[in-house]
């Protein structure tokens, strides 16, 4: 009886053990999270491969997946939610690698080319243009020692007056005659690793407004207790202009803005008058502000100061080819960039 007794209390007692209930609320939670996940994952990882279709790298990474799919299918472990997340990554390095070899390719090219140009100009109040001058060079710079017996083809045409002067070293003649930038003495090289001016040039005027990119008219008004004053531009060239802005000094009382184009700051004892981009859509435009000091005298807001960059140049430079010395002529790639900029164009 004794071991009856004992027999009924231990299968009365099993229910009891705590393993029991503890154990099986994660076998149920944890099944349908793993394979909803996965199956998310899954759905996700196989679309992908349909994008790149008939790239080698995606053959290897379908196999993977059905092995994990597989794997997590036995187990359902979860570390194999995370399986499907790295197949992607290769891929996705894949489709980018041309890109990154075509960028890659255009840093490398060991020959570069920088045209480099600032514009001053003096324009009284009444738009009349009284001294514009141009001052151009293009610098060569080559990182690669291989590439140093080098010879570039140029364009340089004498429009608007440009005058051109080739670095001592550079043959004077072939420039003249076949417009062709190459070292005197072609047993030499032009140095690696430094940026060179091997030819330079200069445009000025004075009278012919045709030359201006850009034309300004300011328009005073004085009044018993204020003072008005209206900027206008005009785009007068056929180029493009990025970075407009007009710099207005004040000396006295702040002045009031009453009317305006584009966006503009007051900093300290100036106001910033900041077009930006000017084209054939926005080819004119006005600014204007009023003191109110009865003291004040129109000279305080001049000059005033004019700032734009362009994309072109102003001379009609350009490098057509480069070719090599010592490789019977071949052509080679080189990189070309542009930097015209206003410096010291102002309205007095």
């Amino acid at each position: 009886m004794q071991r009856k007794e004992a027999a009924r209390s231990g299968r009365a007692m099993a229910p009891r053990t705590p393993s029991y209930p503890t154990y099986t609320p994660p076998v149920r939670s944890s099944v349908p999270d793993a394979m909803d996940s996965y199956e998310a994952e899954k759905k996700k990882t196989f679309s992908k491969p349909l994008v790149t279709r008939g790239k080698g790298m995606q053959l290897g990474k379908k196999s993977k997946t059905t092995d994990i799919y597989e794997k997590v299918r036995g187990e359902l472990g979860p570390e194999a939610e995370d399986a499907p997340l790295v197949a992607p990554s290769p891929a996705a390095a894949a489709a980018e690698a041309p890109s990154t070899r075509a960028s890659l390719s255009a840093e490398r090219d060991p020959i570069h080319i920088t045209v480099a140009e600032t514009m001053s100009a003096k324009l009284s109040r009444d738009g009349a243009l009284k001294s514009f001058e141009v001052k151009g060079d293009l610098q060569l710079r080559i990182s690669d020692t291989s590439f140093t017996k080098a010879k570039l083809d140029l364009t340089a045409n004498a429009t608007h007056g440009a005058q051109y002067r080739t670095h001592p070293n550079v043959d004077k003649a072939l420039f003249s005659n076949q417009k062709v930038i190459q070292l005197k003495d072609t047993s030499k090289r032009f140095p690696a690793n430094n940026a060179i001016g091997v030819l330079r040039w200069r445009i000025a005027s004075s009278g012919e407004t045709d030359l201006l990119p850009i034309t300004f008219t300011v328009w005073v008004n004085k009044g018993s207790d204020s003072t008005t004053v209206t900027v206008e531009y005009e785009l007068t060239g056929s180029d493009s202009l990025q970075d407009v802005a007009v710099t207005i000094p004040f000396q006295t009382v702040e002045p009031t803005i009453t009317s305006f184009d584009s966006n503009y700051e007051v900093t300290g004892d100036t106001l910033d008058w900041n077009i930006g981009h000017v084209d054939t859509s926005n080819s004119s435009g006005s600014f204007e502000f009023e003191s109110s000091d009865p003291e004040s005298d129109e000279n305080e807001f001049f000059p005033m100061n004019v700032q734009f960059t362009k994309s072109t140049s102003f001379a009609d430079v350009d490098v057509r080819s480069v070719s090599l010395l010592d490789m019977e002529g071949e052509s080679v790639g080189f990189t070309q960039d542009v930097k015209c900029v206003a410096d010291g164009y102002t309205i007095e």
